[in-house]
């Protein structure tokens, strides 16, 4: 019997022990401030929460995306006709003195470089001044300054799509060029744990702080975009920004999305622009280094 649409909100609510938003934007949930509405929406706090939703979610036969910070996402206009599930609210974060770091998914890479600053455990600032998320890092394998997540993850805790629990070993996450196991399996990253190493805190604060400054100096802030779109091209040596910068793409703009002239691998929101804008945009930039260079580019971003 097909469920009512109060009662689909009933039961999502009550899986998630929390309140289910209907129709919410997801403009204010991506780094690119551009997007539809998802259809639900929500926060769970804790990763039995987050799970039960989830299996819920399946059981109405209803889509489901989980969302991090949203900083390597774009929504389609259209908007997510299911479930989004925010991982926001499950931020906690423990330290030893030794340097293990247990930390939710959805905490931020901000609040994890504040502790390591604070206890005095390096090996994390490359990451001062990254958007996102712990567990969204650990999907993408995030790299930076020539250090990604493969360097500093001890294990990850994680649920299969039939619900059962898993912990994955470094090893066991498959770690690439912004690739990890769970781009390919469809496991749901809930907590991780990351070893650091203990050091002298001026000299880890400087470090971090440096890392934030020069983010700032490449004007990495000033507009809204989801950081570098596309992958590196590692096999011909060359910077995916170069290729695109080669094909004399910087400024070059369709609606409000621009290629960025400060970072051509950076597509930026100029202030009006539409999901559309930025996916006619990445098949131009395609296109063109195409046809110059004879070399695909592959989007690390993600289009929903």
């Amino acid at each position: 019997m097909t469920q009512t649409n109060s009662e689909i909100l009933t039961a999502l609510s009550r899986a998630a022990k929390a309140p289910v938003l209907e129709n919410h934007s997801l403009s204010g949930e991506c780094s690119f401030r551009l997007g539809g509405a998802a259809q639900y929406f929500c926060n769970p706090a804790t990763a039995d929460t987050l799970r039960a939703i989830w299996l819920k979610a399946n059981e109405l036969s209803l889509p489901v995306f989980i969302l991090g910070g949203g900083s390597n996402v774009l929504f389609k206009d259209e908007g997510f006709p299911g479930v989004v599930i925010s991982t926001k609210n499950m931020r906690r974060i423990t330290a030893t003195p030794e340097g293990l770091i247990t930390a939710g998914a959805g905490a931020l890479n901000t609040d994890l470089t504040s502790v390591t600053m604070k206890v005095g455990l390096t090996g994390f600032e490359w990451a001062s001044g990254l958007p996102g998320t712990l567990g969204g890092g650990v999907f993408m394998n995030a790299k930076c300054y020539g250090h990604s997540y493969a360097d500093v993850v001890k294990s990850v805790k994680a649920f299969k799509t039939d619900g059962t629990w898993l912990t994955l070993s470094a090893p066991e996450c498959h770690f690439a060029y912004k690739d990890s196991v769970f781009q390919h399996s469809g496991y749901i990253i809930v907590e991780l744990e990351l070893f650091l190493t203990p050091g002298d805190p001026s000299v880890i604060q400087a470090l971090t702080r440096k890392t934030f400054e020069d983010r700032q100096k490449r004007g990495q802030f000033l507009y809204p975009s989801a950081g570098c779109v596309f992958k590196n091209a590692y096999s011909l040596n060359t910077p995916a920004g170069k290729l695109i910068e080669d094909c004399g793409l910087k400024g070059y703009s369709i609606g409000g999305a621009k290629v960025y002239e400060k970072h051509a691998n950076f597509i930026i929101n100029s202030g009006s622009a539409s999901a559309k804008d930025i996916t006619d945009l990445i098949a131009y930039i395609k296109e063109k280094v195409k046809e110059k260079h004879n070399y695909q580019l592959e989007e690390e971003l993600r289009v929903v």
